[in-house]
């Protein structure tokens, strides 16, 4: 089995950057100029980061095994995970930090298997690991022999890198190696690559099942089945490109199977587009065209904030139009090159401003009151943010979005939002956590440009 490489993180890999205030023309410039400039906060709050978001990815496997080796508290992440989840912790102690614990990790291997007997086992280096150089390879080579599963490491040391984003990277790069080689191609058959499963992936699988096709989906919910047959797709798509960009890069590497770009099928006409376009790609019939897009000008040229993640933001800039509504601003927890055409696309690019910063609700509240705008649409915490410096707000996430009916869900939560705030319903707003003279202060003040 040949072995995946271990990503870079965002940063290095495609410029990203995690933090900005400015308009979206002047980070386009930047981006195509070369490797932007890089900016630290002096202040920050906490937001996830790469490992956490890895542990969530791979917490979602079915009957994957995870080891996390390190202190207790690293595998924080893991304890919202559903109950009967295959993972351990090594729980190292000041001595094992010190002098290593290439035997605890073994011990603990060997137990999680004949505990759970999972299919695979991921093991998760963490900080503690940077530091007493455990040789985590090593260990996991010969407990893959001696148990007769696939047993690879991720490795992270949980401060390379400011973007959450690297999570999906590694965890990428760590799943792709536990798909086997296989002989033929199946052209019936492709993969749907998703982090997140729920009703509206199930229905946009539906969809694409509609032109006669099998479709895989890896890695949300995905079992040892579902990767044997990775490797057979005569193609992959994403859900949300940006996040997968690691996994099908090392599915076309590993295995040769092609990656068709499409933009996120969010919303009546985005669905409709990434199907046809998996039909063309497939040589299938087009599906019967339904106009089931939602025409009310429900926004009536109200000024509006998007703060969901990049590529799901993006995408509900073209529902926003669609509902009569101009674009005041974008939030977005990471931006890096993947973003430069959908960024380009936006008509008034020079003028609409872009926050950059993932769990930053002290800038979101602040930049919020200085550009006021008449509704914010985003994750359930920007939503949260935003109600309590009284502007109205829409709380959605990924899966909600996808399809028709995202469209339609949308729709129904902006027309509540409106008409709470048209009948006064001010329950719960207005109850700032800072102080009105912190909010004075410019909302990118703890942004600096590092010196080098």
């Amino acid at each position: 089995m040949e072995k995946a490489l271990q990503p870079p993180t965002r940063e290095r890999r495609l410029n990203g950057v995690s933090a900005y205030l400015g308009d979206v023309a002047s980070l386009i410039a930047e981006l195509e100029a070369g490797p932007p400039a890089s900016r630290i906060r002096t202040f920050s709050q906490v937001a996830s980061d790469d490992v956490s978001i890895a542990l969530r990815v791979l917490a979602d496997v079915e009957g994957l095994g995870i080891v996390v080796h390190g202190a207790r508290g690293c595998a924080g992440a893991l304890v919202r995970s559903r109950p009967g989840r295959p993972w351990a912790v090594t729980n190292l102690d000041q001595r094992d930090t010190i002098l290593g614990a290439d035997g605890n990790l073994a011990r603990t291997l060997r137990r999680l298997y004949q505990r759970h007997h999972p299919w695979g086992i991921v093991v998760v280096a963490t900080p503690v690991v940077a530091i007493n150089n455990d040789d985590i390879q090593a260990v996991a080579q010969e407990l893959s022999d001696e148990l007769g599963i696939p047993v690879v490491e991720l490795r992270t040391d949980g401060f390379r890198s400011r973007i959450g984003a690297t999570g999906y990277d590694i965890a990428s790069a760590a799943l792709a190696s536990l798909v086997p080689p296989q002989h033929g191609r199946r052209r019936d058959l492709i993969n749907l690559l998703a982090f997140e499963r729920g009703p509206g992936l199930t229905a946009v699988a539906q969809q694409l099942a509609g032109l006669g096709l099998e479709v895989n989906l890896v890695p949300a919910g995905a079992g040892q089945e579902a990767f044997a047959k990775a490797a057979q797709a005569v193609l992959s798509v994403a859900v949300f490109q940006d996040e997968s960009d690691v996994l099908r890069r090392e599915l076309d590497r590993l295995h040769r199977v092609p990656f068709l770009h499409l933009r996120p099928p969010i919303g009546a006409l985005g669905a409709r587009r990434f199907v046809e376009a998996v039909a063309e790609a497939t040589e299938r019939p087009l599906p019967i065209r339904i106009d089931d897009r939602v025409s009310a000008d429900l926004l009536e040229e109200r000024r509006v904030v998007i703060a969901l993640p990049p590529s799901q933001a993006l995408a509900v800039v073209e529902l926003v139009v669609q509902f009569g509504g101009r674009i005041a601003g974008i939030s977005v927890d990471w931006i890096d090159s993947l973003h430069v055409e959908g960024l380009k696309a936006l008509t008034n690019a020079a003028t609409v401003a872009l926050h950059v910063g993932a769990g930053q609700a002290f800038e979101l509240v602040n930049w919020l009151g200085k550009i006021e705008p008449d509704l914010l649409i985003g994750t359930p915490a920007a939503a949260a943010t935003a109600a309590r410096a009284r502007i109205a707000a829409v709380a959605i996430e990924g899966d909600d979005l996808l399809g028709a009916a995202g469209e339609t869900k949308l729709a129904t939560r902006i027309g509540r939002a409106l008409a709470a705030r048209q009948n006064g319903f001010t329950a719960g707003l207005g109850t700032s956590a800072y102080r009105a003279g912190w909010l004075k202060r410019s909302p990118d003040w703890h942004i600096k440009r590092e010196v080098r």
